[in-house]
């Protein structure tokens, strides 16, 4: 599937799941670990590095998050940091180009199991890049603990990653956050090659559990999330690119 193809975008109604509000809970059961670990960097940091926006927006657009919900969010928290003005002047710009209102109008499309951990490793302040590739094995383990991997399951994908294999290991992560999903109908091609695969096949994991279900975890898991209240800002252009040069 093309996540970048805006006519296939969100696919299992994936885009009406994934909004500012509902944000907390689909990072904590439909995200892989590389774009949970950039969701509680920018809960915790109310800013994201240069490569990490990008790795972020783009997933964020391609899981099927509109222009304007995806500009509402990250005013909400990167206006924790710094005024409205210069949220506007320095990334309004940019979130526009990631959805190709701006510049040259390319469509991007979300970055690739292979393009994530191929591409630079991340540094101090930096949350991007493969987990499974770039963090320690502690940190991993941490991660996979505040997910509630069971101990079994986290040795498995930790022993993968120790042994290079990092799209086996987050392909075991989503096997076990997702019992049995292919055998429930749930569509997981691409699951360990692409993240906005893995996140859509989660959502539809989940939305086959039913509405009691979802409620039962929105009560456990779900917390407001951070800046979804901000008032949005017009979604006009402002401020300079750092995407790909026009």
């Amino acid at each position: 599937q093309d996540f970048g193809d805006a006519s296939k975008r969100g696919a299992a109604g994936a885009g009406s799941q994934v909004t500012p509000e509902s944000m907390d809970l689909v990072a904590k059961q439909s995200m892989p670990l590389c774009m949970y670990r950039l969701h509680t960097q920018l809960k915790r940091d109310h800013k994201l590095m240069h490569q990490g926006r990008q790795q972020f927006w783009l997933f964020l657009k391609g899981a099927g998050m509109t222009l304007e919900d995806s500009v509402r969010f990250f005013q909400g928290h990167f206006s924790k940091v710094m005024s409205v003005e210069s949220f506007n002047k320095e990334h309004l710009y940019n979130i526009r180009h990631a959805y190709g209102k701006e510049g040259k109008r390319t469509d991007y499309s979300p970055y690739s199991c292979l393009k994530i951990i191929m591409g630079a490793p991340p540094g101090l302040g930096q949350a991007h890049g493969c987990p499974y590739r770039h963090q320690e094995e502690a940190a991993l383990s941490s991660m996979l603990n505040s997910l509630a991997i069971q101990s079994v399951d986290k040795a498995q994908i930790l022993d993968q990653a120790k042994r290079g294999n990092f799209q086996v290991a987050c392909t075991r992560h989503f096997e076990a956050a997702h019992p049995r999903a292919a055998a429930k109908g749930v569509n997981v091609d691409g699951v360990g090659n692409h993240p906005n695969a893995w996140t859509s096949a989660s959502l539809e994991y989940h939305a086959q559990a039913g509405p009691a279900a979802a409620a039962a975890q929105s009560s456990s898991l779900l917390v407001p999330a951070e800046g979804a209240a901000a008032a949005p800002v017009a979604v006009g252009s402002s401020g300079a690119a750092e995407m790909a040069t026009d």
